[in-house]
């Protein structure tokens, strides 16, 4: 399966603390699409990543990724979760907001 659309977060979490481009406003409702998560171990991870055609940067640490499959579903890649707010279940949610709005950071 092909991902047609994807964004990883790095190590350095390059975006972090950057403000959100396209952020919803008070009032607003956002319909949330079908997300399909994988969970997966760190080699699975690198495996999923590489097989739709994505290479890693020199120093970057994938921890997670998110995409549109070749038939146009959501689908999000990540480690397991270990505690609340770990880096598993931080990139989650950096990465359904990528589901959600989009390309929302700079690269």
């Amino acid at each position: 399966m092909k991902l047609l659309a994807a964004a990883i977060l790095a190590t350095a979490l390059t975006a972090c603390g950057e403000k959100i481009e396209n952020s919803p406003h008070p009032g607003e409702r956002v319909q949330l699409p079908a997300i399909e998560w994988r969970v997966v171990d760190r080699q699975g991870l690198l495996h999923a990543y590489q097989s739709n055609g994505m290479r890693l940067e020199q120093g970057q640490r994938l921890e997670g990724f998110a995409g549109i499959t070749s038939d146009g579903r959501h689908v999000v890649y990540t480690i397991p979760p270990r505690t609340v707010d770990d880096a598993a279940t931080c990139t989650l949610g950096h990465e359904v907001l990528h589901v959600v709005l989009g390309k929302y950071h700079r690269e």
